[in-house]
This record gives structure tokens, C-alpha cells and sequence, in this order.
């Protein structure tokens, strides 16, 4: 199966990896959508919710991965941009969108603590806690804005100076590839500062996903993604490695990987066989993370101490307004992409409201 792809002065896009990238937040704003389930735990103890989470950032991250090498490096003897200007375009994308969210939402979260899990109050300590300690983080999930900014800083100049260096792709990949698989055993998972602990214990996917794209076209020979019995073996191994993943790290990690796969199988599948139903959230993926929390809290926790409803409903307004408000905020921001206004929003979310092919 050949990826449809195109190539941009910005991007090259390739539908597969929309369509991954698509099942991810689709999988992140469902995993948000449980919090009214009676269990006490914000539906953690659902066996669904730990099977989402085992490889759902995981699967972010691989695609992070994937895109930084396949956009900047792959079928180019030098890097498209210099360390400093992809260094620049990555604060405008997640750090910018990162200070916006978190200076709006502050105050109002400070005020309405009586409606959340946990308090945060109204002081510059707690602040500029909620900045740099990922367990401060006034939006909980917003530690993959860190994380992934610190690891496509490291990623990119290791690269781009082992190449400037004539090392081969195989070589510095194994380096690479050896390092984050062992930062999972340093006791560093604990580590809240700038989400280290998240990038010890998850980074080894977005190493992954750097090898995945020097490779894919041989991966992708070998591997009949494309084909239904390949999403259905790689599902029954994520099923059988994520009730062996409470014994051993190794098993946990093996179960995310073949979810990975499953997704990937999924992606490809779908391309092969020109379902679309996707399409229409080609691009959006990005602003439906970074607003979902906003409408999952409204129709959760807000809406819970207004009206008594069935915790099923509560999901299920959670993952349908998590998802297309933010999408058509999006839209919208698109249609109206030359007014200022609009222009300055998307800068603040790290939007490029360009549109991008389906095809």
C-alpha cells in the first residue's frame, strides 16, 4: 500500500498519519469523559479507561516523533530549517498555546475550586508552580506540551549533529533508541519538573516514531498494515500484554507497542479501503487538545452541581462537545482566517489555519 502523501513548503502530509492522529484525541477526549462514573476514582478503575491509557499518549508521542524526522529530515541532505528557527516554531506551537491557556484559565480555576477535584488558589507561588511541576499543572494533561517540546529540542539537534557529523541514520537511531530505553529504570518516573518523569517513562515512543520514519517505507513493505487480520492479531496481543503489563514494566510497555500497531493498522486500513469519515477532522487535532478539557469540566463537573444526571450522559455530552466545539471554533477560525482578530487567536493556540488536502 502506497501512503498518500503530499508535499508543502510547511508539511508533508500523509493521511495515515492524520487519520493516527485523529484516533488519538478522539481516545484522549474519551479517556475525560468518565468522570461521573460512581466509582469514586473518575472512572480510573474501568478496565476501558486502562486499556485507553496504555497506549494512547504513547501513541501522540509516536506520531510526534514520526513527524519531526519526516518533515525536517527525510529525503534531505540538510535539515529544511536551522536548529533555531525549528527551535522558534516549536514555542509558537506548544509553549505560546501552553502560557495563553494556562494565564486564561488561572483565575476562573482558582474561583470555582469548590467544583473540582483539587484546590488551587490564587497566589503567585501556586502560579508559578502551575508553570514549570506537572502535577501543578492547572489543565492536568497539558504536561504533553512539556514533554514534547523538550523532546523534539533534544531529538532535533541530536540529529541534526550527528548528521552534520556524517553519522549514519542506523547508528545514531541505536544511540538514541538506547537511551530512552533505559531512562524508564534511572527512578526518575517521579519526577514532576518540567514533566522529566513523563519524557523518562514514555519518551522511548517518541524515539520510536523518530526510526519509524527514516524506515517506514521498508516497515511498511514488510508489514501488511493495510490488512484486517494484521488489526486484529495486533489487537489480541495489546489485550493479552496489558493483563500481563501489572507483573513487568517490559509487559507494559510491549502491550502500548502493539497498540500502537493496532492504531496504525486501523490508519492504513482505512486509507486502503478510502473510508473518509474522518476527513472533516483533518487539521483539528491539535485545537480539539487544547480546548477539550474546557467543555469535558462544563459538562462534568460544572454541569453536576446544576443538574442530576445519569453518569452516561455526562460522557457522552463530555466526548461529543469535547470533541466538535473545539473543531468548529476551528472551522470557523479558518473562514475568517485574513481578520485580525482571528489571526491573533490562532497565534496564541499555535494554529495554521491553512487548509490541508484529504486526498
Amino acid at each position: 500500500m502506497a501512503p498518500t502523501k503530499q508535499a508543502s513548503e510547511e508539511k508533508i502530509y500523509i493521511k495515515y498519519i492524520a487519520y493516527l492522529q485523529i484516533i488519538g484525541i478522539i481516545l484522549v477526549v474519551f479517556g475525560h469523559s468518565f468522570h461521573e462514573y460512581p466509582d469514586g476514582y473518575n472512572g480510573f478503575s474501568l478496565p476501558i479507561y486502562k486499556m485507553m491509557v496504555n497506549f494512547r499518549m504513547p501513541l501522540f508521542l509516536f506520531v510526534s516523533g514520526f513527524l519531526m524526522v519526516y518533515t525536517t529530515f527525510m529525503n534531505q541532505k540538510k535539515p529544511l530549517i536551522s536548529s533555531s528557527k525549528f527551535t522558534i516554531n516549536k514555542v509558537k506551537r506548544l509553549l505560546i498555546p501552553f502560557f495563553t491557556l494556562l494565564l486564561v484559565t488561572f483565575f476562573p480555576r482558582s474561583q470555582f475550586s469548590f467544583m473540582a477535584d483539587d484546590e488551587v488558589t490564587f497566589t503567585a507561588e501556586t502560579f508559578i508552580k502551575s508553570l514549570i511541576f506537572d502535577d501543578k499543572l492547572v489543565i492536568p494533561f497539558f504536561w504533553f506540551l512539556q514533554a514534547s517540546f523538550l523532546l523534539l529540542i533534544f531529538c532535533f539537534a541530536y540529529i541534526y549533529l550527528a548528521r552534520k557529523h556524517n553519522i549514519k541514520a542506523w547508528q545514531y537511531n541505536i544511540i538514541l533508541f538506547i537511551i530512552f530505553a533505559i531512562l524508564p529504570f534511572m527512578g526518575l518516573k517521579d519526577v514532576h519538573l518540567l514533566s522529566i518523569g513523563k519524557i523518562c517513562n514514555l519518551g522511548l515512543f517518541f524515539v520510536l516514531g523518530c526510526i519509524y520514519a527514516h524506515y517506514d517505507t521498508y516497515i511498511n513493505k514488510c508489514i501488511p498494515w493495510h490488512k484486517l487480520s494484521t488489526f486484529i492479531i495486533c489487537g489480541l496481543l495489546w489485550v493479552a500484554f496489558f493483563f500481563l503489563s501489572e507483573y513487568q514494566y517490559i509487559f507494559y510497555l510491549t502491550a502500548s507497542l502493539f497498540g500502537i500497531g493496532m492504531c496504525l493498522s486501523l490508519a492504513q486500513w482505512l486509507v486502503d479501503n478510502n473510508y473518509t469519515f474522518l476527513d472533516h477532522l483533518t487539521g483539528s487535532n491539535y485545537i480539539i487538545f487544547l480546548l477539550s478539557w474546557y467543555f469535558n469540566i462544563l459538562t462534568q463537573q460544572v454541569l453536576h452541581h446544576f443538574i442530576s444526571l445519569p453518569w452516561q450522559v455526562h460522557t457522552f455530552l463530555s466526548l461529543v462537545s469535547g470533541i466538535y466545539v473545539p473543531y468548529l471554533a476551528f472551522k470557523l477560525m479558518q473562514k475568517h482566517a485574513d481578520k485580525r482578530i482571528v489571526k491573533v487567536c490562532a497565534f496564541c493556540l499555535g494554529q495554521n489555519l491553512k487548509k490541508r488536502p484529504n486526498k
